[in-house]
């Protein structure tokens, strides 16, 4: 945890009160930087063992070492100018403040969020610096949904006005340059926004339970819905996720569109070249623990088109492969670190597999990683003797499995591969005729994504369970770079 910043905040005021915006920066700066060496001497070393689908990035791979955004956080960038107040959608880009070949650094991206309560925009205009759009003169009234596009132009939705804002990247600053045309019939609740890869605009309205579709250069071109098919009917479309053949950090490259419907109780994706023959449905009813409560609020889609959907109700966050069939749920309801208030908006950068989410009153910042779960090994068959370990990957992953002979230390790899896909998997396992029935299993996965480099999830299992009653979660272990 780092170091609450209220004496920071005075120094900060005194800086910004007394000192020329020249020595101002300087000393800030210096003051960062402080309170970040401060915090990293300070932190003490984790010795619980956490789930590995989302991990916080290393200290050198965050803005000064912050991967939470607290409302405490919030106040030292932004003084009184801001507070969070129902934060909603979340919107990232390739960092703005720089030309696109002057990118090297994996850290630097421009989020932008919205803080639909106070009717304004929260934005990182430099890697030292936040400013809000929205708090000098009523531009939003309670704006929602937010899509960014890597050349700086963006949208952001808001129902209560009802319209869709257009905003652009000019100076270091967001700007507000006027409003998307209304569709045919006009808006009524526009809500989810999402960019394909040619930055065409998708925007669903929960008040016609309609999707459509903008080139960009705002120029109304199609309406999806209310019927999708003779069987499926969009019903308060809200949040948006879609990819595309195009889009250049997309694993499979299909053509897809998900969408969150039904007060937050259903996930639709359907194929917008042929809506008709092409929907696959998930609903909420389908999640673990059927009986307890689940809203679905904001979706954002990675690299291998993992579906990430934020659950405000259940404090967590959900994840699906690309076919809606569900992986992991990660986190918890509660305050601090890999646990959640109330979390809504969700971006996930798919180059890097950075992903941000907003709750209540803070900001999460994590690296995508991989998690092993539920493994069983189990006999298939006795002669020749036949052993199958069944196991669940949260992420595709570069996979290990070995087998050690429990008293001699004898090991065998049972499977090395660079790439072996997420969900439900397996490996077959001729045992050798001289080892007896007590193994220990080794398995090893790491994300593909910047992760790689320092984190590896370490899981070992003893079997048969006779000779240990549980299955032994080491936690994750850094690696050589």
């Amino acid at each position: 945890m780092l170091p609450q910043p209220r004496l920071a905040w005075k120094i900060r005021y005194l800086f910004s009160t007394w000192l020329r915006p020249a020595g101002r920066l300087c000393l800030q700066t210096v003051c960062f930087v402080c309170l970040s060496v401060t915090a990293l001497l300070a932190a003490p070393a984790r010795v619980y063992d956490p789930p590995t689908t989302l991990l916080y990035p290393p200290f050198w791979h965050t803005p000064l070492g912050i991967h939470r955004g607290t409302s405490r956080w919030l106040e030292f960038f932004l003084g009184k100018r801001t507070h969070f107040s129902s934060p909603q959608g979340l919107a990232c880009a390739p960092y703005l403040n720089e030309p696109p070949a002057a990118l090297s650094d994996d850290c630097r991206v421009t989020v932008l969020g919205v803080n639909s309560g106070l009717g304004h925009l929260i934005y990182n205009a430099s890697m030292l610096r936040l400013d809000v759009l929205g708090d000098k003169e009523k531009i939003f009234h309670r704006p929602m949904g937010a899509a960014l596009a890597p050349t700086g132009a963006g949208y952001v939705s808001d129902p209560a006005w009802p319209r869709v804002a257009c905003i652009l990247w000019q100076n270091d600053s967001f700007v507000l340059t006027g409003v998307l045309p209304p569709p045919p019939g006009a808006w009524k609740k526009p809500w989810g926004l999402a960019l394909d890869s040619g930055n065409r605009l998708y925007v669903s309205d929960a008040g016609r339970n309609q999707i459509y579709l903008y080139t960009p250069q705002g120029t109304y071109v199609k309406t999806f819905g209310p019927a999708l098919s003779a069987s499926v009917r969009l019903d308060q479309p809200q949040a948006l996720a879609m990819t595309d053949p195009g889009e250049p950090w997309s694993y499979y490259h299909n053509h897809y569109v998900y969408v969150v419907d039904q007060d937050g109780q259903r996930i639709i994706r359907f194929d917008p070249t042929n809506p008709a023959n092409s929907e696959k449905i998930f609903t909420t009813a389908q999640l673990p623990q059927p009986g307890q409560p689940a809203r679905l609020a904001w979706i954002a889609l990675d690299f291998y088109d993992n579906l990430w959907v934020t659950d405000s109700q259940r404090g967590c966050i959900h994840k699906f492969d690309r076919h809606l069939n569900y992986l992991t749920s990660f986190g918890s309801a509660g305050e601090g670190d890999g646990r959640f208030t109330q979390p809504t908006g969700i971006a996930v950068y798919r180059h890097f597999g950075q992903v941000f989410v907003a709750e209540a009153q803070s900001t999460h910042y994590f690296w995508i990683g991989a998690d092993i779960l539920n493994p069983a090994p189990a006999w298939q068959a006795q002669t020749p003797r036949r052993l199958e370990i069944k196991f669940t990957l949260t992420e595709p992953s570069r996979f290990t499995l070995q087998a050690t002979r429990r008293g001699t230390g004898q090991t065998l790899t049972l499977c090395q591969t660079d790439w072996l896909d997420s969900g439900p998997q397996s490996v077959l396992w001729n045992v050798p005729v001289d080892w007896p029935a007590d193994f220990q299993f080794h398995f090893i996965a790491e994300a593909t994504y910047s992760s790689a480099t320092y984190f590896a999830r370490h899981l070992e299992l003893t079997w048969p369970e006779s000779n240990t009653n549980t299955a032994e979660a080491q936690r994750p272990q850094r690696t050589s770079p």
